[in-house]
């Protein structure tokens, strides 16, 4: 006998379903259906955003050309702020007159900067400002002057004319004829002038007892690029360079030395120094052999090649300079310009003339 009472029997077995994680349907959206009043809504909106951006547009417009072609905005005064009294700003402002009556907004910098640079290369800054309405200022920093310059040039004569060479042969043919004919007491016949002994000499030696002109001085300043200047005054601080035999004589703002031999020049006077512990009295530049004579304070001429590195040129008379005593001795000049080889000359030599 069991006390246990029996389970009763199911009358139904559960069934898997996903029925809970199926997506619930949506309901319909009913959408309202267009009347007149909101087709006529919508027109309205749409047209006032039209509208707006059309007055934005024609308002950016209006403004742009006030911009470009009112005259408020275009270039009146161009003024050139200079460092000292030398500056001719009047000749900088005349060449910048072409640029006044363009607008100031949308003019470009740099076409003032490019014709500085060529019209007046004296300058090594240019910065330019714009005040508006109106006004452009340009402010210049100029080249540094390094040197005082001595010039010696000597005008070559005008060549006779073919007439006048002509008349003088002439002449010298009668006044020997005659001479020849008072002392002869007759006439010569002279078939070729030129042939004749005393004729020739005369004729050809016209020019030989004619003084020779003295070469005329100049002097200035030259800056680090070379050009020269005339309205200020010599610096006694600075040293001098010499050129002799120039057929024309220089004008202000003219490159006397090229700007890349001038840069070779200083190079070389600062390394000399550097190395060799001397002052430089002054320097003769030889524009025609590419070198320069340098002359120290022992009055002692040194020879330098601008066609090779002066560094080696100077670093060899160091080597050498003290090590063969060539301080003790009367040079007169040292030639540096030969590859690994110092060539110099005693005072009052063949060699010194």
């Amino acid at each position: 006998m069991s006390f246990w009472k029996k389970k009763p029997k199911r009358l139904y077995y559960p069934v898997k379903s996903n029925w809970y994680t199926r997506p619930k349907r949506r309901a319909a959206i009913r959408r309202p259906r267009k009347t007149l009043s909101a087709s006529v809504n919508e027109m309205r909106k749409a047209m006032k955003k039209y509208a707006f951006w059309t007055a934005s547009a024609a308002g950016m417009l209006v403004l742009i050309l006030f911009f470009v072609f009112s005259s408020y905005f275009s270039i009146k005064n161009i003024e050139v702020n200079r460092q000292n009294f030398n500056v001719d700003s009047a000749a900088i402002e005349n060449e910048m007159s072409q640029f006044i009556g363009r607008n100031i907004l949308f003019f470009s910098r740099s076409s003032i900067y490019d014709v500085i640079q060529k019209k007046f290369p004296e300058f090594s800054g240019v910065q330019i400002h714009k005040l508006l309405p109106s006004t452009i200022k340009i402010e210049l920093e100029s080249q540094p002057i390094i040197a005082n310059l001595k010039a010696y040039y000597i005008l070559p004569e005008p060549e006779p004319e073919v007439q006048e060479s002509f008349d003088q042969l002439n002449r010298a043919i009668q006044e020997l004829s005659s001479g020849n004919s008072d002392a002869e007491g007759g006439d010569i016949d002279i078939k070729s002038p030129i042939q004749d002994k005393k004729i020739a000499e005369n004729v050809f030696t016209l020019d030989e007892n004619k003084p020779k002109p003295e070469p005329v001085e100049q002097k200035c300043l030259l800056n680090s690029i070379g050009q020269a200047i005339f309205d200020q005054e010599e610096n006694l601080e600075l040293m001098t360079i010499t050129i002799h035999g120039l057929t024309q004589p220089i004008k202000d703002r003219d490159i006397v030395i090229p700007k890349d031999q001038m840069d070779l020049i200083s190079g070389t006077i600062q390394y000399y120094k550097n190395i060799m512990g001397l002052d430089i009295l002054g320097i003769e530049y030889l524009p025609v052999a590419r070198e320069i004579h340098i002359k120290t304070v022992n009055n002692l001429i040194l020879w330098i090649s601008l066609d090779r590195g002066y560094k080696d040129q100077i670093d060899k008379l160091q080597t050498i300079y003290k090590a063969a005593e060539l301080n003790k001795e009367d040079i007169a000049y040292i030639d540096l310009r030969i590859k690994e080889k110092v060539i110099y000359c005693p005072r009052h030599a063949r060699c010194d003339k």
